[in-house]
């Protein structure tokens, strides 16, 4: 009776989830398919159109004016809304997330959010960073034109994962009408819908506790993702440190060269090099690369290859195969003015070592593999993947919905269990890192730094550690994070910002 119950329930659940799916779809398609006009005829166009509202008023008078619009956000805020009465606890939660985010438009002040909302340091980094979205989206960025023009350029390979369409997330970038409602709506619908989804498939006690914690205090890749692009962005914005322009590849490896730090070697010849596909014909299948260190733009190397010890963990014909070394630093602080903060080391916040899926050019087709105890250890922990957040259009057909971080023990390819593997040299590329931190970048609050384990050149056992880049919009990839420094860290950033843009009124 117990296993015919069973059965006969699991449909039910289906079912229920496919509805709470279409709605998240619903609400996606909706705002993917607003007329240009509602913000201009291109993205750019967008965003010189539509004015940020100043205040509530402000926005339901913006809106008035655009009655599809209007209609749209009162439709998705409406079934937003009634979804969350059907559980009392979502819509407290709810309604403190929409207070948070009208207490940051309406010109509260950072320090005041923790005892006026009752917001943890985290949280309030969180929504203050969220809130500033459609402010930061025309402001001048390091690395592109604009916040949005980065946002439409990351988030456009990008999905919201449903199992069944993948809607490249730049569609909440196209202006900065697109980003309040993805804010206010589009965020807590998804919220809702993958708290249910997670507590129907067993990967949470509580769905308002996940609904809570996505809005509140997210602690998935993504919302980390973008979290840390936005205090990257601000804190280059109000520092205009140079130290943000080793973002670019060549400019980072003649930085490391100088500072005797291992990183890729270039080469000086060819000084151009022609690439021909062996078939293709009539001009076609031609790439003519004028090496950089002769005024060109391409930057010309050696492929390196993995360590006999980095090799006995992968499949054959593996990429290289790097770790990911997450560092944080307080040395943007004083640029923002608060002289009274010491001036502190970086700090290793997370590890990861992404082991390269069989056949792959790069080892972004990998499994993320956890590295708890770097500091200490070089053995390696349980592994994730987020390529259901990669699956565009109908590749998402079939695909999860949401994973548990480390849901994964072995390699996919081999089965080969990595957890309780060894790592040789991971506690020393985390050393690495934080040198090449203080060394390079002491003015970038967080960078995430891609380290190659290579044969010894000596013939040793333990490999040689060489670096590739650094990204300063950088991802946890799903790693264990040190919470107390990295949300001591964004507090203490975002109020010296918060400080910054008054001062600039």
């Amino acid at each position: 009776m117990a296993a015919c119950t069973s059965t006969t329930q699991r449909p039910r659940r289906s079912r229920g989830a496919g509805r709470w799916l279409a709605f998240a779809a619903l609400i996606a398609s909706l705002l993917v398919l607003l007329p240009p006009a509602l913000g201009g005829g291109s993205a750019t166009a967008g965003v010189a159109s539509v004015q940020l509202p100043e205040s509530p008023g402000d926005l339901l008078s913006a809106l008035s004016e655009k009655p599809v619009l209007m209609a749209v956000a009162a439709v998705a805020g409406g079934l937003c809304l009634f979804c969350c009465i059907a559980c009392v606890p979502m819509l407290c939660i709810l309604l403190r997330y929409w207070r948070a985010l009208f207490f940051f438009w309406t010109g509260g002040l950072y320090a005041d959010a923790g005892p006026k909302l009752g917001l943890s340091k985290y949280s309030r980094a969180h929504l203050y960073s969220l809130a500033s979205v459609p402010w930061l989206m025309t402001q001048p960025h390091y690395r592109t034109g604009t916040f949005q023009e980065d946002m439409l350029t990351n988030l456009r390979n990008v999905v919201l994962p449903t199992g069944l369409f993948g809607v490249p997330l730049s569609v909440c970038a196209r202006s900065r009408v697109h980003a309040v409602l993805s804010v206010l709506v589009l965020l807590p619908s998804v919220a809702f819908v993958g708290a249910w989804w997670r507590k129907w498939h067993g990967l949470e006690d509580s769905a308002a506790e996940c609904f809570g914690r996505s809005l509140l205090a997210p602690t998935d890749w993504f919302q980390l993702w973008r979290l840390n692009c936005r205090l990257a962005s601000m804190t280059s914005l109000a520092t205009q440190s140079k130290d943000f322009e080793l973002e670019d590849k060549w400019v980072f490896i003649q930085n490391c060269l100088e500072q005797k730090i291992p990183v890729t070697p270039v080469m000086d010849w060819p000084v151009t090099l022609v690439a021909k596909d062996c078939l293709e014909e009539g001009g076609m299948g031609i790439h003519v690369l004028k090496n950089v260190l002769h005024g060109g733009r391409w930057i010309l190397q050696e492929k390196l290859d993995n360590c006999d010890a980095v090799k006995s963990l992968l499949p054959s014909e593996a990429p290289l195969s790097t770790m990911r070394v997450l560092t944080g630093s307080h040395g943007a602080l004083a640029d923002l003015g608060v002289a009274s903060v010491a001036r502190s080391k970086a700090h290793t916040l997370a590890t990861v070592w992404r082991a390269g899926r069989q056949g792959a050019s790069t080892d972004h087709s990998c499994i993320m593999v956890n590295v708890p105890n770097c500091k200490s250890s070089d053995v390696l922990g349980r592994a994730s993947s987020s390529a259901h957040w990669y699956a565009r259009g109908w590749k998402s057909l079939g695909m999860p919905v949401s994973t548990k971080d480390g849901s994964n023990t072995a390699h996919p390819d081999t089965g080969l269990v990595l957890e309780g593997k060894r790592l040789p040299g991971a506690s020393e590329a985390a050393e690495l890192c934080e040198r090449a931190h203080d060394m390079l970048m002491p003015g970038v609050p967080l960078a995430g730094w891609d380290v190659a384990f290579c044969p010894s050149k000596t013939g040793g056992a333990e490999p040689e550690l060489i670096l590739l880049e650094a990204n300063l919009s950088c991802n946890f990839f799903r790693g264990d994070i040190d919470w107390t420094s990295y949300a001591d860290l964004l507090d203490e950033h975002f109020l010296a910002i918060d400080a910054w843009r008054r001062s600039r009124r």
